[in-house]
């Protein structure tokens, strides 16, 4: 695993975040969390040395998923960022080309979601970071 290893979750969800933190937590990943995109940029500008992926939820009140994703990409074009939405790959495909956001180090995990899938979504892509 890479020097950057630690996991910023950024949803507005509490209950799936706190979930998310807790099983992340258990399987020995550092973990910091913001419940909406301005305070994730922040917690990312922080922290960027330190951070290897981000968890975004797509849909958020005030600051959007795809925003928060415009300005991240802005601060670190490299960032691995991994896109969750109970939207399908096909939904998402279509607000990325209506974006125009480039598609490079981001992926996509559909919700629902178990805790071993999201686990090893997380192990692989920080292996690669």
């Amino acid at each position: 695993m890479s020097e950057q290893s630690m996991i910023l979750v950024i949803d507005d969800e509490e209950a799936i975040r706190e979930s998310l933190i807790d099983i992340l937590e258990f399987n020995g990943f550092h973990v910091l969390a913001a419940d909406e995109g301005k305070r994730g940029i922040d917690l990312f500008q922080q922290h960027r040395a330190a951070i290897g992926l981000i968890i975004l939820d797509m849909l958020m009140p005030g600051m959007s998923g795809t925003d928060t994703l415009r300005q991240l990409r802005r601060i670190d074009p490299t960032i691995t960022i991994l896109l969750s939405s109970g939207y399908d790959e096909d939904e998402i495909s279509y607000i990325f080309d209506d974006a125009a956001i480039d598609q490079a180090n981001t992926h996509f995990l559909q919700k629902p979601y178990s805790l071993t899938t999201v686990i090893g979504v997380t192990r692989s892509l920080l292996q690669k970071a």
